[in-house]
């Protein structure tokens, strides 16, 4: 039951953060209009993201990057199989820089029939505007932290590009990953993802996409639809809540995913 591991939790947490935020320190201003990136949470801003009456100031003094501590769980159904975890997410953004740790812990794993530590995965980025496209180059990385049959104590790097065109209130994006295994007896693995997204209001945002990627036992394609919402509570929290719906036999037929987290 190895090849029916579930994967569409951990490739959502790192194409939806890079694909769906287009307000990176979440002030209520696109990241193309915001002149002032990474501004505290309790600072009003203007339309141009900058601190009211500090504009300058706060160009010259060079704002420094923004902590993030997310806590999420997801479940996950394939057949009589099932699976529940948590994970624990910490992270920083600086000037188009992202980097972020994140680690799971099993409650239950049927694929697998075993339960405690997880892998963790280290992902780094660096996003720029090229026009109205948002650009993100990343890097994830999984770390073998897992115990017992939760890991195959192996490294993994998948490279990955987004492609996130906006244009107002709706955006359109395009994910590419390729994962380089360290386990020999399986496949590299190809994830495309292909979606769109529109912001409902200043705090809520949601996308729809079609999620594809090859499977390292059989090589053979996973399809997935998938649901991706974000909900700002204040300019300090904000929740996010994913779920895909398997669109073949070979992939997991139900997977869902929520996050809440704070950012300093």
């Amino acid at each position: 039951m190895g090849k029916k591991i579930i994967t569409a939790g951990l490739i959502l947490s790192c194409i939806y953060p890079a694909a769906a935020f287009t307000d990176s320190d979440l002030d209520g201003v696109d990241d193309r209009y915001d002149k002032c990136p990474n501004t505290p949470f309790n600072q009003l801003v203007g339309p141009d993201g900058c601190p009211l009456g500090k504009a300058r100031q706060e160009r010259i003094s060079k704002p420094k990057g923004t902590f993030y501590l997310k806590i999420g769980g997801g479940y996950s159904k394939d057949g009589s199989d099932s699976s529940v975890y948590s994970s624990v997410s910490v992270a920083y953004a600086r000037k188009g820089f992202y980097l972020s740790w994140t680690s799971y812990y099993y409650f239950q794993n049927d694929y697998v029939n075993d339960s405690g530590l997880g892998n963790s995965f280290l992902y780094g980025s660096y996003a720029r505007f090229f026009g109205k496209t948002y650009s993100i180059f990343g890097l994830n990385i999984k770390l073998p932290t897992g115990n017992g049959k939760l890991t195959d104590n192996k490294f993994d790097f998948t490279p990955s590009i987004t492609l996130d065109y906006i244009r107002g209130k709706d955006d359109y994006f395009i994910y590419y990953g390729y994962t380089i295994k360290g386990d020999s007896n399986k496949k590299n693995v190809n994830t495309v993802s292909v979606g769109a997204g529109y912001q409902l209001s200043k705090k809520f945002y949601n996308s729809l996409s079609v999620d594809m990627g090859t499977s390292a036992i059989t090589g053979k394609m996973r399809y997935y639809l998938s649901y991706f919402s974000l909900y700002r509570f204040s300019k300090k929290y904000y929740a996010t809540f994913s779920y895909s719906y398997g669109l073949n036999n070979a992939a997991t037929d139900h997977s869902f995913f929520g996050k809440l987290g704070v950012r300093y």
